[in-house]
């Protein structure tokens, strides 16, 4: 009886052991707005949260785990914890096709348009092939994850963590925080292939001159 109890609590400490504190924040990948009431459900089990009002969000889980991201509107995630490291999750929305239409842009331009084509052709060709063994290409998808990660740095530090950055746009151009967040999706939405690779400083410029054509 003593040894299968000693079993038993060895047993317990391992999985105990095992169990992790996952953190993260969940964002949307064109605005970078905070996303609230995200659903996380661990894959294969009743277990799960949600993100807070700052789309913060704390899991308890394993490295064998697969965490879900869910909400209405967005495009699923799915996200292997091997090797995990707490950043942000970007959720991009579902997107519903129209017929085409043109528009005359007469407004800001891009003085960076082609730089970058080779780099973001290469992002798209990045396709696995289908007989590669199923660990294999979680982990490629991984070490893809946080490369994209540090790509995105630059971004994520001047317009997401540093307030002054929303607070001077706001000010300079009198703008309400709706506004300012419909500016900015915009900005995002013409300019993703181009604002992951610029310094700081180029950034920050690029940003005002888009908002004062803008406003």
């Amino acid at each position: 009886m003593r040894i299968c109890l000693t079993v038993l609590f060895s047993l317990f400490v391992t999985f105990c052991s095992a169990q992790k504190v996952v953190k993260g924040i969940v964002v949307d990948s064109a605005s970078f707005a905070p996303l609230p009431y995200v659903n996380i459900q661990i894959k294969g089990s009743t277990r799960g949260a949600t993100t807070d009002a700052q789309g913060n969000f704390s899991i308890l889980a394993s490295d064998n785990d697969t965490l879900i991201f869910s909400l209405v509107g967005y495009q699923r995630i799915e996200l292997p914890l091997f090797d995990y490291e707490a950043g942000v999750i970007r959720m991009g929305e579902k997107v519903t096709e129209l017929k085409p239409i043109t528009i005359l842009d007469t407004k800001a331009g891009n003085p960076y348009e082609g730089l970058f084509d080779e780099q973001n052709a290469a992002l798209v060709r990045r396709k696995l092939p289908f007989y590669m063994p199923k660990a294999k290409k979680e982990k490629i998808w991984f070490d893809r994850l946080r490369a994209e990660n540090v790509r995105v740095k630059t971004y994520v530090d001047l317009v997401i963590n540093n307030p002054q950055t929303k607070a001077g746009l706001m000010k300079r151009y009198n703008l309400t925080e709706d506004q300012y967040y419909k500016t900015l999706t915009k900005f995002n939405e013409r300019y993703y292939n181009v604002m992951y690779y610029l310094t700081s400083a180029e950034l920050e410029s690029f940003l005002n001159k888009f908002f004062e054509a803008e406003h």
